[in-house]
């Protein structure tokens, strides 16, 4: 079996070279750095599989299945990371997620598979174990229950390889809301066969959530979505080797960027809402010089840079009867659109900042917030244990646990990551803010996986901000540094002039104004909004961009303007899902000088879908 270990990441490392590289700006598809190791002190919020009582062996030979899954089962619901270290953990069932824990605790989420490197890291099937195509089973399903209150699950760092003689297996199942993620993680199998590599359609209301820096290789299909909410975004994703196709959008809400594919079958099958931007496809084989790159339904379609070669034509609108697009389609769309001034409607452009990478502390040099006398459980305040665990002069602190605040924590000095376990600070919201992020050593700062910060952040710095994995009550901004946020929710997020700030996978649910740019520069892939209230002012100059998703209009549709642009530039390819009537009657506003005009519900056929543009 030791072949077995070393044949996983020969597949992942032989088949695309890319892996095993770092990742640079504007990068296509994923890419795996072998000389990651994340790995944390120990804390009870950890849950090594290795150590007792779960004793996985990890050594390929080994059954696993038992000790994962009490681990799993263990842990639902209570804010831990089930760590995996490096090693080839062998299962011979479906590993599932509970709505129960093992102590009958009501699961609402807040569950995290963490492994040490998604190239050493590898949870690998039994060869022939799942067999029958017709009834599919995931090596791991992360449950959906039938409501929307699935909170923060993520599954990070880690190889699925369904192995040999397995039609039937789908890599893995994922469902999450608000926010969630499946991040640097490969879907591989050893002989091509499989049903899904990954599946984000077991139930509806999927979402919101992120996928990104994944790799599929091999399977009927790369990945699958389905489902009419909550709204689906990729970054840097690679399939290969697919029979049937790369990406299937069978009903979700899709923003992708940076998709890689190459194999013999169309790349993506959009039937849904779906923006593709900076991808490449490659066809190869007789197969693929009579197919599309992409195939297009009858539902709007936006893409950018997106080129295909070995394909018969990059984009076909064969539900439409559009003319083909390709082999580079610089830019195109398909579904109703818009300028309240008349004009063309075209995307700015906006340059794209990749998301910061902060480099992975080892542990022993940590700050935890506990051995400075914190409260793990939230039941006494832990203000001044944290104010003293961030003055500490540890670059990362960590908060193993949920902490009570009753005055603000000042994120400064050497700090530069705070990193949770999926805790909450601040549950009762006894003071706001809970952080105020000033100046520091670090030129950049991340504040990771936690949820929520209920009394939230003031960020009051001209350094560079990430926020990743968090919901935030609110997030005020007080200084003019970037802003980047990757899966998070909040409400109304103000920025303040000539701020430049980049969102992948945003969650904006307030009532009333969400976004507004003054003057700055905003770019977002993925924006989800619920509630009532304009969804993005722009003003003084300000340029925005967004590239999906929806509006998940609940309340008072009908009261402002979806998009509200003055004197400023602005773009919007975008979705809206209502069940209660009250859909937004102005879908855009725009004022220039004193002149203001504006595009209604049906204009031009401006329903359910938008894609506008206001030019200064």
């Amino acid at each position: 079996m030791t072949t077995r270990v070393g044949l996983a990441a020969l597949l992942t490392t032989a088949l695309l070279p890319a892996f095993g590289a770092a990742a640079g700006a504007n990068q296509v598809g994923a890419a795996f750095d072998p000389k990651t190791s994340v790995a944390y002190p120990p804390t009870p919020a950890v849950i090594d599989v290795t150590k007792p009582p779960y004793n996985a062996k990890g050594d390929g030979v080994a059954d696993d299945t038992d000790a994962l899954q009490k681990a799993l089962s263990d842990t639902m619901g209570r804010h831990k990371i089930v760590y995996l270290p490096n090693g080839t953990y062998l299962v011979s069932r479906s590993l599932r997620w509970a709505k129960k824990n093992t102590k009958g605790e009501e699961a609402w989420g807040f569950n995290h598979v963490q492994g040490q490197n998604p190239l050493k890291t590898v949870i690998r099937l039994k060869d022939d174990t799942f067999t029958d195509v017709e009834k599919p089973v995931a090596m791991m399903w992360c449950g959906g229950f039938g409501s929307a209150d699935w909170f923060h699950n993520y599954v990070q760092g880690v190889t699925f390889n369904v192995g040999r003689g397995n039609p039937g297996a789908v890599g893995l199942q994922f469902y999450s809301n608000n926010t969630g993620a499946v991040r640097d993680v490969a879907v591989v199998s050893e002989d091509g066969r499989g049903f899904i590599g990954l599946d984000l359609a077991p139930a509806d209301m999927n979402g919101p959530l992120l996928v990104r820096n994944v790799m599929v290789q091999g399977f009927e299909t790369g990945v699958r979505t389905g489902g009419s909410v909550n709204s689906q975004t990729f970054e840097r994703l690679t399939l290969t080797g697919q029979t049937k196709v790369g990406l299937a959008n069978r009903g979700q809400s899709v923003s992708v960027r940076g998709l890689s594919f190459a194999g013999g079958v169309t790349a993506v099958d959009a039937q849904s809402f779906t923006v593709l931007v900076d991808c490449k496809l490659s066809g190869t084989g007789a197969a693929a010089r009579l197919a599309p790159g992409v195939n297009v339904g009858k539902a709007a379609f936006f893409a950018r840079n997106v080129t295909a070669t070995g394909y018969r034509v990059a984009v076909a609108f064969a539900a439409t009867g559009r003319e083909e697009l390709g082999p580079a389609v610089a830019e195109a769309a398909q579904g109703a659109a818009g300028n309240p001034f008349g004009g063309p409607v075209e995307s700015p452009g906006l340059p794209v900042a990749e998301t910061p990478e902060v480099p992975w502390d080892a542990p022993a040099g940590w700050a935890v917030v506990d051995a400075f006398g914190a409260d793990p459980t939230g039941n006494k305040d832990s203000s001044a244990a944290v104010q003293m665990a961030i003055d500490s002069g540890a670059t990362t602190v960590f908060f193993p646990g949920s902490y009570s605040l009753s005055s603000p924590v000042r994120v400064r000095g050497k700090a530069r990551r705070l990193l949770g376990a999926g805790g909450w600070l601040d549950y009762n919201k006894k003071t706001k803010p809970d952080l105020i992020v000033e100046d520091g050593e670090s030129p950049g700062v991340v504040v990771e996986h936690f949820a929520p910060i209920n009394g939230g952040v003031e960020v009051k710095t001209s350094r560079t901000v990430t926020f990743r994995s968090v919901e935030a009550a609110a997030v005020t901004f007080k200084g003019k540094g970037e802003v980047f946020f990757e899966d998070v929710v909040t409400n109304d997020l103000r920025f303040n002039p000539g701020q430049r700030v980049w969102a992948r996978q945003l969650n904006v649910e307030n009532e009333g104004t969400h976004l507004t740019n003054d003057g700055g520069m905003l770019w977002v892939l993925g924006y989800k909004t619920e509630r009532g209230g304009t969804l993005l002012r722009t003003t003084g100059g300000g340029t925005s961009e967004i590239l999906g998703n929806f509006s998940y209009t609940t309340t008072a549709g009908k009261l402002a303007p979806m998009f509200v642009t003055e004197n400023a530039t602005a773009f919007a390819f975008f979705n809206e899902v209502c069940y209660t009537g009250d859909p937004f009657r102005t879908l855009a506003r725009d004022v220039r000088g004193t002149a203001a005009k504006e595009l209604k519900r049906g204009d031009g056929g401006l329903s359910p879908y938008v894609s506008w543009a206001a030019v200064k």
